[in-house]
């Protein structure tokens, strides 16, 4: 039974290679089982050498080697802060109109830009008090105005914004819902207008400073606002509910406390649901976060919650040992916090030492980290390229907003782009991803060299550079085309030259009268030794291969 053994595997390492050589000679043992029939045991060896004939045919047929050559390029971790999109410290602005008019402060275009490319901000806070409006139907076309050059101050930057609106910062003093709720429908045009630069829009405009505790409408008791009736509930969650259904799907809106999302939306299959996210304005103050965490389940919640909707907030007084360093940093990464106000409260900032004021400047949010690469060095035009991508989430949060992921080869005239089937959501924080990609190669030849980009979904943001996302790795990114080189390149030759079929000659007409000639006797069945049909070496092997299967299992 050796020689059998020995003549299967030279056929089969000269059809299949060694390595599904191996693979093959693994399972064929199994045929060999003793309690196998033997019918059974012929089958089996009759599929193995049709799934053999059929990866060695498709192999041919693609013009793909058996073992790939493949390129393994190493990327470095980056310390850097990185100004990425959606995430990471924040400016606070403010702007006011008041009764007469007066009050509004524009966004500084310089000042926004000096933020982005100096301090690495890419988030500003910007509240709209309303004071004028808190008994006025009408908005004014003058104030809407204002509000749209805003955004577009802030898009013409680079930068996106954190929005609040509130009535008053003083006192308790609000509008009345139903005034609230139309004052809602006429700023949502041009919420709608400029969603793309939106980062997030805090529910806001009750009470004061649009924080939803003192109320002058909206709490049964003002003087005890913790203390809210079904009324007042129902009075709240027509206000959410409004800028919720007013807005554009995109637009994630943030509350200011767990409470409220678990009133207003007790049905967590309500799609409006996952766009609610969380602002906590006390972050480690008192025991809760002053009023934050009422309830023992809050804590569980905003764990489970914020792992797909942003958190995001700012500390409001120094509370040691709470507010140091070890329960800020524990805090930050189990809420998943997205985004922090970096002026305030700068006691409690500044008790985190240099050291931990840069961790949280780099971890607030997403930090995507290339850790691997298996790329290919070679493609055929009409073939396919065969990537393997491992990546790496060092922040405290998932990328909360869905974005595209693409590929995109350049040679010196030409760039291709493809969209890989990534969701970046999947980046959990602390997680390792791999990604096998499977993408078609150039429509010309050439040496192309390889980039990830990661743009902005929104038209008018998903070529500016600075709203796409930069790997946190060393020596990778290119700002001005928002590009993350992949430090390789793929040479595509072209594609092979069909062979055409010779042509068979003209046929001949036999007149109806002429004799039918006797057909030759067929030929005797041969052993395949002896067979004319056996001229050629690939079928010499794979009758070999055959014959080796059934003499080594005695079939």
């Amino acid at each position: 039974m050796l020689f059998p053994f020995c003549v299967w595997t030279a056929a089969c390492r000269c059809l299949l290679g060694s390595q599904r050589h191996h693979t093959l000679t693994r399972v064929v043992s199994d045929i060999g089982n003793p309690g196998m029939s033997r019918s059974w045991r012929r089958a089996l060896a009759a599929a193995l050498t049709i799934a053999a004939v059929c990866a060695t045919s498709s192999a041919a047929a693609h013009g793909t080697a058996t073992a790939e050559a493949a390129a393994t390029p190493t990327y470095d971790a980056s310390t850097a802060i990185i100004a990425n999109p959606d995430r990471g410290m924040y400016h606070y602005t403010e702007t006011h109109y008041r009764p007469d008019g007066s009050g509004y402060v524009p966004l500084d275009a310089a000042q926004l830009t000096r933020w982005r490319t100096q301090d690495d901000i890419t988030l500003v806070y910007r509240i709209f008090y309303l004071e004028k409006f808190v008994t006025q139907d009408t908005l004014d076309a003058s104030y809407l105005q204002a509000v749209h050059t805003d955004f577009s101050l802030a898009r013409a930057a680079g930068i996106k914004l954190v929005v609040r609106f509130a009535y008053t910062e003083h006192s308790p003093v609000d509008a009345a819902p139903a005034l609230m709720r139309g004052h809602i429908h006429q700023l949502s045009p041009i919420l709608n207008a400029n969603a793309d630069v939106i980062s997030t829009l805090e529910a806001g405009f009750i009470g004061q400073w649009g924080e939803w505790y003192y109320t002058s409408n909206f709490a049964s008791d003002p003087a005890r606002p913790w203390l809210l009736s079904n009324v007042d509930w129902a009075a709240r969650a027509s206000v959410l509910t409004t800028l919720l259904d007013a807005t554009d799907p995109s637009i994630f809106v943030q509350v200011r406390y767990p409470s409220i999302k678990q009133h207003v939306f007790p049905d967590t299959t309500d799609p409006r649901a996952a766009r609610v996210g969380i602002h906590d304005d006390c972050f480690l103050a008192g025991t809760d976060d002053y009023g934050t965490f009422p309830q023992s389940t809050d804590s569980a919640w905003l764990a489970e919650q914020t792992q797909t909707v942003p958190m995001g907030g700012e500390s409001c007084t120094v509370n040691a040992p709470r507010s140091q360093w070890p329960s800020a940093s524990a805090d930050l990464a189990r809420y998943h916090w997205s985004h922090l106000n970096a002026d305030y409260n700068t006691g409690v900032l500044d008790s985190w030492g240099t050291e931990g004021r840069a961790e949280v400047a780099r971890r607030l949010g997403y930090r995507l980290r290339l850790t691997a690469a298996f790329l290919p060095t070679a493609a055929t035009v009409g073939g396919d390229l065969s990537l393997h991508l491992t990546l790496t989430n060092d922040g405290y949060a998932a990328p909360w907003r869905a974005r595209p992921a693409q590929l995109v080869m350049t040679s010196t005239s030409d760039t291709y782009t493809v969209t890989l089937p990534i969701d970046v959501r999947q980046f959990t924080p602390g997680h390792t991803v791999e990604l096998p990609l499977g993408v078609p190669a150039p429509p010309k030849p050439g040496n192309y060299a390889l980039h990830l980009l990661f743009p902005d979904s929104a038209p008018r943001l998903s070529t500016q550079p600075a709203y796409s996302i930069q790997l946190a790795n060393t020596g990778t990114w290119n700002a001005t085309t928002g590009w993350n080189d992949l430090h390789h390149s793929v040479a595509v030759s072209p594609a092979p030259t069909p062979t055409t079929p010779p042509t068979a000659p003209p046929a001949t007409t036999i007149p109806p009268s002429a004799t039918k000639p006797t057909p030759a006797p067929a030929p005797a069945m041969t052993s395949p030794e002896q067979s004319p049909l056996t001229t050629s070496p690939a079928v010499d092997l794979w009758h070999v291969f055959w014959r080796g299967l059934l003499d080594l299992f005695g079939l």
